[in-house]
C-alpha cells in the first residue's frame, strides 16, 4: 500500500488554503491546531502499522481529519 500522507505543520495549511494575513492567522489558529496535531499523530501511526486492515482505517480518519481542516480553513476564511 502506497502511503500518500506526511506529516505538516500549521504554516503548511495556512499556505495551502492561502492564509497569509496575520490577524486571519491568529483566528484560526486555535481551531485548528489540535486538529493538525490529531492528523500528524495519525500519520504517524500510519506510518508505523503494518497490518493492511488497520493501515486501510487509519487513511479513513486521515481522511475524515483533512476534510475537517479544510472545512476550518473555508468556512473561517475572511471573504
Amino acid at each position: 500500500m502506497e502511503i500518500k500522507f506526511g506529516q505538516h505543520t500549521i504554516e503548511f495549511f495556512f499556505k495551502k488554503f492561502c492564509i497569509e494575513n496575520p490577524e486571519e492567522k491568529k483566528k484560526l489558529l486555535p481551531l485548528v491546531t489540535d486538529i493538525i496535531y490529531d492528523y500528524n499523530m495519525h500519520v504517524v501511526k500510519l506510518e508505523k502499522e503494518k497490518d493492511e486492515i488497520h493501515k486501510s482505517a487509519l487513511l479513513i480518519d486521515i481522511q475524515e481529519i483533512e476534510n475537517k481542516i479544510a472545512d476550518i480553513f473555508t468556512n473561517n476564511k475572511s471573504k
